[in-house]
């Protein structure tokens, strides 16, 4: 190995770590099985959450950009369901059909309560190294 990254040991490497964990359903005492998320997954769920939408006349128009939180989380928590180790999928027809839904980022807050999807998405964030440590930065905020 050089000293220093080289092209040839870069292509080498494996750059999607693949972290698997089980996430405890409490309210129907079972185990569900997920897995880290990479950073493209994390990006375009942000993008997918963002609504810009414009106000105005040419003259005065105005840009509005919303975040939907629960969009990305609920993009977050399908990608990082391990399909590997089971074979329950948000996305499948099935499911859809239940809930008479088209998208499955709109089934889940039909399968769980606002708690259990903030932490869901908090273990998946956890264990896929994007999860936001507020304290951290508040520290950075306040220094």
């Amino acid at each position: 190995m050089s000293e220093f990254l080289t092209m040839e040991e870069f292509l080498s490497m494996d750059t999607q770590e693949h972290v698997k964990d089980v996430w405890f359903w409490k309210r129907r005492e079972v185990a569900l099985p997920i897995r880290s998320v990479s950073g493209e997954v994390y990006f375009k769920a942000r993008k997918a959450a963002l609504k810009v939408s414009v106000l105005g006349k040419k003259g005065k128009a105005e840009r509005k950009v919303e975040f939907d939180d629960l969009r990305q989380k609920a993009e977050i928590i399908i990608a990082g369901i391990d399909t590997e180790r089971t074979d329950f999928r948000i996305d499948s027809p099935q499911v859809l059909a239940k809930f008479g839904k088209i998208a499955a980022v709109d089934v889940i807050p039909c399968i769980f309560r606002p708690s259990e999807i903030d932490s869901l998405y908090e273990a998946i964030a956890r264990i896929s190294d994007f999860a936001d440590d507020e304290e951290a930065e508040e520290e950075v905020k306040n220094s």
